[in-house]
């Protein structure tokens, strides 16, 4: 799949501003190829445990049906012993995908815990860990040395300015492998900490009202927008209730409508020669780029 089939629109503008600075996509290749990737890689399997067929395979035999419709390679998979409930991806060349146990704890549904992995897996569709590991490694160096993370800073804040929307690339993933936004909120409302015998009353229709009533808030006040982006600044997420509010907008977008068409037994199977976006059997030109598309024998 072509991560611009979903890839929000604020992820791809933040993400534009940044390769704009000089030196920042030649930075990110350097962290890689030093090695960053290894040195992750190593941290990982001395301290968490590798999934395979052979290792918790249950819980292991829910990726590769993700990986597969999103057309990927598996990356290694490993559960991490932490209360926490979260989960993650880092690497390039070498990939990684990190599930806790406090999330597998948390999660009441194998569903929910697929959504989880699609919303990974689209982090890794639009290569968004090739740049977290900049963020990575400029934390680090904030953490160690006082004055120079100072200087930092204002790039750290550019950071994770896009890290918070590359999340909303992620969560429509997550809501194209479903084809619908139900489960991909169930199982954030699950993340954020809540057991379902407290989650299953919640009237998500309500709960996304509050996102709608939020934004009409930062929108009409240039002093209520100020308060808010400094109370977000710093996080790598956005606010629950804006994800949701986002997904749901996503799932009514006419651009969702055409990736479901394009799904045929819940995978894509037509993609444009020309630009590689998912297309529909019917259709005859792209809808994206104009290609005319070859037929398809059936």
């Amino acid at each position: 799949m072509n991560y611009q089939d979903f890839v929000h629109p604020e992820d791809a503008a933040a993400l534009e501003k940044l390769k704009a600075v000089p030196g920042f996509d030649k930075a990110s290749r350097w962290l890689m190829d030093v090695g960053f990737e290894r040195l992750y890689h190593g941290m990982l399997m001395a301290q968490h445990v590798r999934l395979s067929k052979k290792q918790l395979p249950k819980i292991y035999g829910l990726l590769p049906p993700v990986c597969a419709k999103f057309g990927i390679d598996e990356p290694e998979f490993f559960l991490e012993m932490n209360p926490m409930p979260n989960a993650y991806t880092f690497g390039d060349r070498l990939r990684f995908l990190v599930v806790t146990s406090g999330l597998l704890d948390m999660i009441e549904s194998e569903d929910e815990l697929r959504s989880i992995l699609a919303h990974e897996c689209g982090h890794i569709v639009c290569r968004h860990s090739f740049y977290n590991a900049l963020i990575n490694a400029l934390l680090m160096v904030q953490g160690q040395v006082n004055i120079l993370g100072k200087l930092l800073d204002p790039l750290v804040l550019a950071l994770m300015y896009w890290a918070r929307r590359s999340e909303f690339s992620a969560d429509r993933a997550s809501v194209v492998y479903w084809g619908s936004a139900d489960t991909p909120i169930n199982a954030m409302l699950r993340l954020a900490g809540g057991p379902t015998k407290l989650t299953k009353d919640i009237d998500v229709e309500e709960y996304a009202r509050q996102a709608e009533e939020y934004e009409a808030l930062t929108g009409n006040s240039a002093w209520d927008r100020f308060l808010q982006g400094y109370a977000v600044m710093s996080n790598s997420h956005p606010f629950n209730a804006v994800r949701i509010s986002e997904m749901r907008k996503w799932e009514q977008s006419g651009q969702f409508q055409t990736l479901k068409k394009a799904m045929v037994d819940g995978k894509f199977s037509r993609f444009c020669p020309q630009c590689g976006r998912a297309v529909a059997q019917e259709d005859v030109f792209c809808g994206y780029c104009g290609a005319k598309l070859q037929e398809v024998l059936t």
